[in-house]
């Protein structure tokens, strides 16, 4: 219809697989403000995920982050299949059909191998980059 105005933004961002968000132990000093952010599994303990490292295999996303002082742990959801928002270091240039990798502190950059960005759509592939931010679907 003439005049008639169409929403056409489409986003990706947001989405959420419940089957796929499971409990974990997080590693010290992880805080409710890395929620959002990248993990990876930490070898340091079982069921155990870190902030992704530099170089770091993204297994997830951090959805939630639950301090149990009182029965000495600090636990967390962390979305192992996630459509959503990951953190570009500043710095860092990310693109669309890239995959990423942790860049240090939960925060991702593009993967490369020697200077050459190599994607592995098996690990996750962005779909969109708005300033800092990487909508990243991992599968």
């Amino acid at each position: 219809m003439a005049g008639t105005p169409f929403h056409t933004n489409v986003s990706l961002a947001g989405f959420h697989f419940e089957d796929f968000s499971l409990t974990f132990k997080l590693t010290a000093g992880i805080v409710a403000a890395d929620v959002g952010k990248a993990v990876t599994i930490s070898t340091a303990a079982p069921n155990t995920v870190k902030l992704a490292g530099a170089d770091d295999y993204i297994h997830g996303r951090l959805a939630t982050v639950e301090d149990r002082t009182i029965e000495g742990t600090l636990v967390g959801a962390v979305e192992l299949k996630f459509a959503n928002t990951l953190p570009i270091k500043s710095g860092e240039t990310v693109a669309v059909g890239d995959t990423v990798v942790g860049a240090g502190a939960g925060e991702v950059k593009t993967r490369k191998i020697s200077t050459v960005a190599t994607p592995d759509y098996n690990a996750n592939v962005v779909v969109e980059v708005v300033g800092l931010v990487a909508t990243v679907v991992k599968t």
